[in-house]
């Protein structure tokens, strides 16, 4: 395979906006949440759930994605993924109760991992090593606005209707990638897709589960994004309950450390022709790590604001280059497997935020101290799997 091919303008934002369908879901409602247990008559922690429900959904899907569009190509199962999203997300608008709510945003995390695990192989289709970097990068640029908007967008909707609305949105967003999916032009050819079927495909992940290199970053996707997803999960009610923001004040916090995500993938791009790509994802996963033990010690000590907002600007930045980084070196020797391959990756990242969403709400919704803890223990554990099984060795 060449070293990169051409990638247009189109490419870059669409295969942006697919990988965005995961914070639009989450972040859009996130200055919600504190209202949405009065409203359903639940828990902090069974709507905190809600974004967990989500990410397993995402991880799942994930699974079957990645392998059918390597058999079929990446056109035909972004159409119907795409599709499906737009149904499941309306079912999370009209959802009477948390029950429905929580099936409702399973089903939308199932259906948009499609495009989440399908972007990412077509940007493997087009690139390779610092390229790819590079693409990746160019990606969670577009990817990172998500996050600065989504919340933005929420807290003014909440300001003249209901969170139900918020879903509403959303389900015109998965239109627009359905529009796009019928556009876009098929990056895999037939005589590259794997033969023999969609079961073939999947026993590919015995293969790739074999590599102990392959394994590591498994396991540094599973608990780096577990951290951040501390972040996603714990982050209104830290802003809202303990600091007393309002829901539009929340949504400019949140969007100022989202842009974070867009100067470290500056920093990601700028870099990826200087360093390795080891040393690029070493330096991450160590940031992450420093920036989770302040941040639990911030909380432990009720350091004021402006710290722990610094902490964390710093800390979630560095999702965009661990998961740059991480990524390349995990596809280096398996651009023929992209889909499968990209499928156990996001299936190991979006699992990790299913289980750790619940927990961070255990303690109440007036408490930040698990959330810093569990930030701590998955940051340390992404480092271990990097000196255990994805250090380069000499």
């Amino acid at each position: 395979m060449k070293e990169s091919k051409s990638v247009s303008l189109f490419l870059i934002i669409f295969l942006g906006l697919l990988t965005a369908v995961t914070p639009l879901a989450t972040d859009m409602y996130l200055p919600a949440l504190p209202i949405m247990p009065g409203e359903l008559d639940t828990s902090a922690s069974n709507i905190q759930m809600t974004i967990g429900i989500m990410t397993i959904g995402i991880a799942v899907g994930q699974l079957f994605a990645g392998p059918i569009s390597d058999v079929l190509g990446r056109k035909r199962p972004l159409i119907v993924g795409n599709l499906l999203c737009v149904l499941a997300t309306m079912v999370c608008a009209y959802a009477p109760n948390i029950e429905v709510l929580l099936l409702g945003r399973f089903l939308q995390g199932v259906t948009g991992s499609f495009g989440v695990v399908i972007s990412k192989a077509i940007a493997r289709d087009h690139a390779s090593g610092p390229a790819l970097i590079k693409l990746l990068a160019s990606l969670m640029m577009v990817n990172g606005l998500a996050p600065v908007i989504a919340p933005l967008v929420g807290g003014q909707i909440l300001a003249y209707e209901t969170w139900r609305f918020i879903s509403v949105v959303l389900a015109g967003f998965a239109i627009l990638l359905l529009v796009g999916s019928i556009l876009f032009s098929e990056s895999l050819p037939k005589e590259q897709r794997v033969a023999g079927g969609i079961q073939e495909a999947i026993k590919n992940y015995k293969m790739l589960l074999k590599d102990k290199a392959f394994l590591g970053q498994c396991g540094i996707q599973c608990f780096a994004f577990g951290a951040f997803f501390c972040y996603i999960s714990g982050s209104s009610f830290v802003y809202q309950n303990i600091f007393g923001l309002d829901a539009q004040q929340f949504s400019y916090i949140f969007g100022i450390n989202s842009c974070g995500i867009i100067l470290f993938s500056i920093i990601s791009s700028r870099l990826s022709n200087v360093i390795k790509d080891y040393q690029l994802l070493h330096g991450s996963l160590c940031v992450l790590f420093l920036g989770s033990t302040l941040f639990l010690g911030a909380m432990a000590l009720n350091i004021p604001f402006l710290v722990v907002t610094t902490i964390l600007f710093f800390t979630v930045g560095t999702v965009s280059l661990f998961g740059a980084a991480s990524f390349s070196m995990a596809m280096a020797n398996y651009g023929h497997l992209a889909g499968s391959a990209s499928a156990l990756l996001g299936f190991f990242s979006m699992m990790s935020a299913g289980v750790v969403s619940p927990i961070v709400g255990i303690g109440g919704s007036h408490t930040a101290i698990p959330m810093g803890i569990i930030m701590v223990i998955c940051s340390l554990a992404a480092l271990l799997c990097y000196y255990r099984f994805a250090r380069p060795r000499a």
